[in-house]
């Protein structure tokens, strides 16, 4: 008779025969003809799938290709282009490098100049400023599986207005939710503590006040005319950090430009829990949405930044 740890090791063993890795399409073969063979392709890549073979050529090690992440760093190192990865090209996905003119002053004073801007003039944003925040994301860095970010780009203040009232009565269940316990354990359970306690501690006391009641204004987009609404599959390998990366590089490119925005956390939670709000900003039922970014015209100027106390600071000798 077979005992439980058998039983558990066959388990598992069937399981294993099914779960087949991501196989990515084999990568043209390396340009014998110009490769110099400097190794630095093998040095750089992260997934150590570049290797000298018997002839002391540089080549890709077959076994090794279902794990590249795509990431181009093998091209971007390469001094004589001899690489080609599928799906990227020296013509359309490389640039040369420009010379980084930005020192650490003046680094710092960027940031300490960006603040999270609330207050818009009654100005529109043009769509040509918006593709050049939107082109700045293409050089951020990523977890996994880049091109499953969806990014959903609402440039007209009437459609986020129309989506308002949807979003205030969420703020309104937010607060039924968290105050009924047996809804309020089953939110925590499903949702994790994180997003629990970020409802709880910080979205219903607002929303118990009626900070985003219609009748005060728009507290939730703040009149912004534009919001970025960044969303990918729910089971899509590292949708949740490649978004907030994604977020942040908009958030630091519109302030580049001259343009203010903040990070709004409402938005995406009153998408995943209200259909009229995923309808209107035509986002996938199967997606979940992470981080939005609102954008505008800065109505003032500050004159200060705040410089926080990173208190849980620990060197680890």
């Amino acid at each position: 008779m077979m005992g439980k740890t058998d039983l558990y090791i066959k388990i598992y063993n069937n399981y294993l025969g099914r779960v087949k890795p991501k196989i990515h399409k084999m990568p043209s073969n390396i340009n014998q003809e110009i490769c110099s063979k400097c190794k630095l392709c093998i040095e750089v890549c992260p997934c150590n799938i570049l290797g000298m073979n018997k002839t002391e050529a540089v080549n890709f090690i077959h076994e090794r290709i279902t794990i590249c992440l795509n990431c181009g760093q093998c091209m971007a190192i390469c001094r004589t282009k001899a690489i080609a990865i599928n799906g990227l090209s020296y013509d359309k996905d490389v640039i040369d490098l420009p010379k980084n003119n930005i020192d650490y002053k003046k680094f710092v004073d960027f940031l300490a100049n960006r603040r999270s801007v609330r207050n818009f003039r009654d100005k529109p944003i043009s769509n040509e400023i918006m593709d050049q925040v939107l082109d700045a994301i293409s050089y951020a860095p990523f977890g996994a599986e880049s091109e499953k970010i969806c990014i959903a780009v609402v440039n007209d203040r009437k459609k986020i207005e129309s989506a308002l009232p949807h979003i205030a009565h969420f703020t309104d269940n937010v607060v039924k939710w968290i105050e009924n316990p047996i809804a309020s354990y089953m939110i925590k359970r499903r949702s994790g503590s994180e997003k629990y306690n970020t409802l709880k501690n910080h979205l219903y006391p607002m929303a118990k006040l009626g900070n985003y009641k219609l009748e005060y204004g728009d507290r939730i987009t703040r009149n912004a005319p534009a919001i970025i609404i960044f969303h990918a599959s729910r089971d899509a390998e590292a949708h949740t950090n490649n978004s907030l990366i994604y977020a942040t590089y908009t958030m630091l490119a519109a302030h580049a430009i001259g343009l203010g925005a903040t990070l709004i956390e409402i938005v995406p939670a009153a998408i995943n829990k209200a259909k009229e709000v995923r309808d209107i900003f035509r986002i996938p039922e199967e997606n979940d949405a992470v981080m939005s970014v609102i954008l505008g015209h800065p109505k003032y100027s500050y004159r200060r930044a705040i410089k926080r106390n990173r208190q849980k600071i620990e060197w680890i000798d």
